[in-house]
């Protein structure tokens, strides 16, 4: 059986774009030479994820988002505060380890972080990408923002979102939309390049300094939760773990708590269409 230092280091060795002095991908928690026989994988270490990979007997919880609501290792400051006093004492008591893997895995080539996300939306043909791989255009046949929000919200609605936030004219004209890693963009880059539909999160993408701007540039924006963009790529890293360390059980878990919305009837505003 692998230990969990071992399976680090396998995802470190395999990302050359990650600076291992830099990099958020540590152990949270637990031993680092444990060895490892069963392993949840999920978005968000959670309370609620940790719970249910305890009752499954895990030894690993491999995590893309923090555990403790800090980016930055070695996440130290909400331990001991409201809520992670809690999620420590289950960790502790239960010895599950806890290891991040969020640069190693943001950019991995084809069933990373963006590439499933473009692949779970049903985006085809890639057109370009940035430079450092970031952010990507993709072409599709030419509709309607309006309908090609209607067809993102179908595919996400499958995930647990039930609804897509969208800024720009209703009747315009898209055809290449475009992408990025999670909350990691798209951005100006794109729209510079010809994207004229920009998919961003909220938490990647605040109003006032990125989403307006985007529209005042003549894009649509159309908007998920961070959870959302990176679903599909978690369930793609349970699956790569699983076909890598054939010999593990994995369960992949998903318990983080979805938004919901209070929506209100279409108004008259010819924006919508």
């Amino acid at each position: 059986m692998p230990t969990v230092n071992e399976i680090r280091e396998h995802f470190l060795s395999n990302a050359p774009w990650v600076d291992r002095e830099k990099t958020v991908d540590t152990v949270k928690a637990g031993e680092p030479s444990k060895p490892v026989g069963t392993v949840a994988v999920g978005w968000m270490a959670t309370v609620y994820d940790l719970r249910r990979a305890a009752e499954l007997g895990c030894d690993l919880f491999v995590t893309h988002e923090p555990t403790f609501w800090e980016h930055g290792a070695p996440e130290e400051r909400n331990r001991s505060a409201r809520g992670g006093l809690e999620k420590t004492r289950l960790i502790e008591e239960s010895g599950i380890a806890v290891l991040r893997c969020h640069d190693t895995w943001d950019l991995w080539p084809g069933i990373g972080i963006r590439d499933s996300w473009a692949r779970g939306l049903g985006l085809g043909e890639l057109v370009l990408e940035s430079p450092d791989r970031w952010h990507a255009m993709y072409a599709i046949e030419e509709t309607t923002l309006r309908a090609f929000a209607g067809r993102v919200l179908s595919k996400v609605q499958a995930i647990g979102a039930d609804s897509v936030q969208v800024m720009g004219e209703a009747s315009m004209k898209v055809s290449r939309p475009s992408v990025g890693v999670g909350c990691g963009g798209p951005g100006i880059d794109m729209i510079e390049a010809g994207s004229d539909c920009l998919i961003c999160c909220f938490d990647g993408a605040s109003y006032w300094s990125q989403r307006e701007r985007f529209v005042e540039c003549g894009a649509g924006v159309i908007t998920v939760e961070h959870g959302t963009s990176e679903h599909w790529g978690l369930e793609a890293l349970a699956g790569y773990v699983r076909q890598t360390w054939p010999e593990l059980t994995v369960h992949y878990l998903d318990l983080y708590p979805r938004p919901w919305t209070v929506g209100c009837p279409d108004s008259s505003d010819s924006r919508r269409g």
